[in-house]
């Protein structure tokens, strides 16, 4: 399988709406249920919230020959970017797609000389040793009370794994 990894454009709003509805739906439906994935698929997944990120330059995608695959999201928080989404779709994990999406992301702290963070759900303890595999190391969340796990990448350090 051939992936290529491009920046979003406005005609992929529907595939990567698409990425995050079937994953968050397989991720955090069996154990969460419908009220908490419709509630993430309206406030994170809206039309008008992926085209925003789309129009700033926040996202990339993985394709294949069978269309977009994968995606990931970017931005800057204060001194540091943040990598708010990476998703790949279920029958495409496992392939290399995150890891390629990974280094996107690390691309772009490289070129800013910034620190990547991300955060996850603790109930989704699979993607933590992904990201511990990919060089994350645990971190402070940038605000009190942030309810989710977060883990930083920094270019610099010699624990890394890119």
């Amino acid at each position: 399988m051939t992936i290529r990894i491009r920046q979003a454009l406005p005609g992929d709003i529907n595939d990567v709406r698409y990425v995050g509805t079937i994953v968050w739906l397989s991720t955090y439906g069996p154990d969460k249920g419908a009220s908490y994935v419709m509630a993430g698929l309206d406030e994170f997944w809206s039309f008008e919230a992926i085209a925003s990120a789309i129009q700033a330059g926040n996202i990339d995608v993985a394709e294949s020959e069978a269309g977009v695959i994968g995606m990931v999201h970017v931005e800057n928080l204060g001194d540091d970017l943040v990598m708010w989404k990476l998703y790949v779709l279920p029958n495409q994990q496992r392939n290399g797609v995150g890891r390629h999406l990974v280094g996107i992301a690390k691309d772009r702290a490289r070129v800013q000389g910034k620190r990547l963070l991300t955060e996850y759900d603790l109930s989704n303890g699979r993607v933590r040793d992904f990201y511990l595999r990919e060089g994350f190391r645990d971190a402070d969340a940038p605000w009190p009370g942030a309810g989710t796990v977060w883990l930083r990448w920094d270019a610099a350090s010699k624990a890394r794994n890119d």
